[in-house]
């Protein structure tokens, strides 16, 4: 071995322990609903890699989704057999009011779109074929809102908390 020229021997490395492997960030979770069992296939498909992606065929698929996981966005077909897509998303902020609520339609229905907005609280629309680009960006736009929510309603609590404790010390103070 050739030494350093200024005499010093090299510091010994301890060996490295494994890194820690990356944590992957939270993704939203989604239920999309749709009657046609290759438009939910296509959705899927295209989405499970920027979301947690669960489908549904019908409103009570859609309940009983929500009813079981924490999900933040709802995305329904307007024109379905049974229930159309702005009365499923109107059920949906009913029930669940945090839950976000889009709406994708192949058709340019203007009541639809109104109705959606007005009763079901619809925060954005797709037509078909949707773009998934948009789709991506108004999902995580919608997550991220969820988690500013979340945070802010957190922050409230610690600050009411924190509140609480001083008015305890402060009534203690004045009684003794």
């Amino acid at each position: 071995m050739i030494g350093r020229k200024d005499g010093l021997e090299p510091i010994p490395q301890p060996m490295s322990a494994a890194k820690p492997l990356p944590v992957e960030a939270p993704k939203p979770v989604v239920v999309y609903v749709d009657d046609d069992a290759g438009n939910r296939q296509a959705f899927r498909a295209a989405f499970r890699h920027a979301m947690e992606v669960h489908t549904a065929g019908s409103a009570p698929e859609v309940m009983d989704l929500l009813a079981r996981h924490t999900v933040h966005v709802v995305i329904a077909d307007q024109r379905m057999p049974v229930t159309r897509g702005s009365a499923l998303l109107a059920e949906v902020r009913e029930k669940y009011p945090s839950v976000r609520r889009m709406l994708v339609t192949a058709y340019a229905d203007l009541e639809a779109i109104i109705e959606a907005v007005n009763n079901g609280g619809v925060t954005k629309y797709f037509a078909k074929p949707w773009v998934n680009e948009q789709l991506v960006t108004a999902v995580d736009q919608a997550f991220a809102d969820i988690q500013a929510e979340a945070d802010r309603v957190a922050y409230t609590k610690r600050l009411e908390d924190a509140n609480r404790q001083l008015e305890f010390a402060l009534r203690q103070r004045l009684l003794s």
